[in-house]
């Protein structure tokens, strides 16, 4: 037997696992749970933070002999399970799902042969994640990262209803999807194919497929059974496709073409054609043919412009798209209403925020999204509707049903209009390690740290170079984690009611430092300096002050520690002591920017926020002295910190294409690459002894949400 079940008691959360008697109770409680279920729990238990695979459970609950559908058994299984243990696949508890792998058991297990910085507070209660109230101008040292990324703000609208229906990872992305006529399936696609998922129960079934075929989901067919699907992948030309979701040949439709949409009595089909981009989204012609591929017309020539998918009108004689045009590489963008039948097209309106994605509702209601462009290529979107007149002017106001973070790429909805799902683009920071050669470099690929899709954001190291210090709001608030980088699972130092935020070591290593904001914050909040022991406890207050957003310490033989303060367009940077409080020195001045104090504690390192010069600033801490550290070639530095040895800089860097990189600045100015990546690179934090880092990444994940009550 695994040591982790050396005792028939295995206790997680408020759940008491009881192996001998095969009897699961929550608070004293018994919970019913069959036989297929509770094997399933005790399987996962017994390897709590490592994945069971779905072929292990086969093997587990059902012989080689035994003749079963087990896609369904074993999801109708888990289901069952996560009934009784309170949770939804949407936002895991207990049980992590990963796709077309198998399950991880995620919480806390009491008892168990885990280390400490696994076993967390075993009695934490079930939750459900809620929004983080964005931290942006209270934690500069994220900055960058908080305007490039969706802070896990879902968007809310006083009547809609929202939940989410897929949780993939941004390694394994929803890239497409639509709801049936009916509303009952989600039809989607990742990276590994196209699956439906039956929205009451979360059962997916995978959608067969020949060998080397993917495609993005366009729409259904009013019959239910079939999937109009854009093929993009390498092997073939772009082409419209019709699948059906039980299996059997796919069947061409038309080539040199995608962007598909059926119309509303399933005879015609209108999409787009001629120079497709590379995702296949984007066209310059619209064209309709009947819905087994006959009869192509041309609907809307090219004028020089991309449109984009097409969507169909209640009635079947109109469609509508957006037409992008690009002038001096500022685009405009517009609605189009197409009467195909007579080639008679007109602009609705235009507005340069317009995304691609439209819909229209049975009762003659348009459905269209409006990008809201942030820095750093994020963007957050808006989901109006209104009602296109039949000629003539726009006689009533756009009303607005969504509003939130996030990039809305599709929106579709089920035939009575009763249900919509929108394919949304977040952003969330993760933490990877990377191990150092001795030459500075790094020796391996980073490999992704954090496991789950929460925001969390690395500051520090423990003083033996064993676990990183970070925060996350993976319990639906910012609190303070410890976790070993041998070890899955994080150990949470400190929970509270305020958001905290920047564990850092005080410079003799016994305790953490750390800082608490109020929720609601304004010009005049008050935040707070805490310190813990190095492995927990009780927090203790260092000080307080209105709007800290940084604190770091040296290491010993120094005993300098720093903190800033926002003022206005100012930033104030003052000595303290981590027991007596704020020193009454004279605070050093700063335009908005980030900064790292040097290891020894002799100067700081500053870069200003947003600035276009390659140039770092040495700033002594004893005296305003200041030296420009020139960086050639690499205008668009963003934040910084010192090497483990005080010789170099590790900076981030990026452009407008997106580029990101990591750089190893020497005190000379002398440049090296040590990473370079499409994803964002927020910084990387040495650990003590120079041999790893925790670095920052910001890497997109979409996945579909379902709105109702709009």
């Amino acid at each position: 037997m695994s040591a982790h079940l050396s005792s028939s008691l295995i206790r997680f959360g408020t759940f008491e696992l009881n192996l001998q008697s095969g009897e699961l109770r929550n608070r004293g409680q018994k919970v019913r749970l069959q036989e297929q279920p509770l094997r399933v729990l005790a399987r996962l238990l017994e390897r709590p933070g490592e994945i069971v695979t779905r072929e292990e459970l086969r093997s587990e609950l059902w012989p080689a002999d035994t003749f079963v559908d087990f896609d369904h058994g074993l999801n109708a299984a888990i289901k069952r399970l996560r009934d009784a243990l309170g949770e939804s696949a949407d936002a895991p508890v207990f049980i992590e799902t990963l796709a077309r792998r198998g399950y991880r058991f995620i919480a806390p297990v009491n008892g168990s042969a885990l280390s400490g910085v696994e076993i967390a507070a075993a009695e934490r209660k079930s939750f459900s994640l809620t929004p983080w109230t964005a931290l942006a101008g209270l934690v500069p040292i994220v900055v960058a990262v908080l305007l490039w990324a969706a802070w896990r703000i879902p968007p809310r609208h006083t009547d809609a209803i929202e939940r989410k229906l897929t949780s993939n990872s941004s390694e394994n992305s929803v890239s497409s999807a639509d709801i049936s006529p009916d509303g009952k399936y989600l039809a989607y696609s990742d990276n590994s194919g196209i699956y439906v998922k039956l929205i009451r129960t979360g059962e997916t079934h995978s959608v067969p497929l020949p060998p080397n075929f993917s495609g993005h989901v366009d729409n259904w067919f009013p019959d239910g059974s079939h999937l109009l699907v854009s093929r993009n992948d390498e092997s073939a030309k772009p082409g419209l496709w019709r699948i059906s979701v039980f299996g059997g040949s796919p069947r061409l439709l038309a080539d040199d073409a995608s962007g598909g949409s059926v119309s509303p009595d399933g005879a015609r089909i209108a999409f787009c054609r001629a120079d497709l981009t590379y995702d296949s989204l984007l066209g310059r012609e619209v064209w309709i043919m009947r819905s087994d591929g006959t009869d192509p017309i041309k609907v809307a020539p090219d004028k020089g412009s991309r449109v984009g998918a097409p969507v169909w009108s209640p009635d079947g004689k109109r469609i509508a798209y957006v037409r992008t045009s690009m002038a001096y590489d500022a685009p405009t963008r517009s609605v189009e209403l197409n009467e195909w039948q007579s080639a008679g097209a007109q602009t609705l309106f235009a507005d340069n925020r317009l995304a691609t994605a439209l819909h229209w509702l049975p009762d003659g209601r348009l459905i269209y999204v409006l990008d809201a462009q942030q820095p750093f290529g994020r963007r957050d979107s808006s989901v109006w509707t209104m009602s296109p007149p039949r000629g003539g002017k726009i006689s009533e106001p756009a009303k607005r049903i969504v509003q939130g973070n996030g990039a809305i790429r599709q929106i579709a909805g089920s035939a009575d209009g009763k249900v919509l799902i929108t394919l949304r683009e977040n952003w969330s920071p993760s933490i990877y390690l990377s191990t150092l050669a001795a030459t500075g470099t790094p020796a391996l690929m980073p490999r992704r740290f954090t496991l789950d899709e929460s925001a969390n954001v690395p500051t520090g190291w423990t003083p033996d170079s064993a676990a990183v210090l970070f925060y996350s709001d993976r319990n639906g608030a910012s609190e303070i984690f410890k976790q070993a980088i041998d070890r899955p699972l994080a150990e949470n130092l400190v929970t509270a009611a305020e958001q905290l935020s920047q564990p850092r070591v005080t410079p003799d290593g016994s305790e953490i430092l750390y800082i608490s904001t109020p929720k609601s914050t304004g010009p005049e909040t008050r935040s707070s300096i805490f310190a813990i022991p190095i492995n927990g406890g009780t927090p203790r207050l260092v000080l307080e002050d209105v709007a800290i957003f940084a604190v770091q310490c040296a290491r010993l033989p120094s005993t300098l520690c720093l903190y800033s303060v926002t003022k206005g367009n100012t930033r104030e940077t003052f000595r303290f002591d981590v027991r007596s409080g704020k020193s009454t020195d004279p605070p050093q001045i700063d335009p908005e920017g980030f900064w790292s104090l040097s290891p020894d504690g002799s100067q700081r390192a500053f870069v200003p926020v947003a600035s276009s010069e390659g140039t770092i600033q040495l700033r002594s801490t004893s005296s305003n002295r200041t030296r420009d550290l020139v960086v050639k070639g690499w205008n668009g530095l963003m934040h910084i910190d010192w090497s483990a040895d005080g010789k170099s800089l590790l900076v981030g860097w990026h452009n407008q294409e997106r580029d990101s990189a990591l750089l190893n600045v020497t005190l000379d100015g002398t440049v090296s690459v040590l990473l370079r990546s499409s994803n964002f690179i927020g910084y990387a934090i040495p650990s003590p002894n120079g041999r790893l880092l925790a670095i920052l990444q910001v890497a997109p994940a979409k996945n579909v949400w379902q709105t109702e009550n709009f």
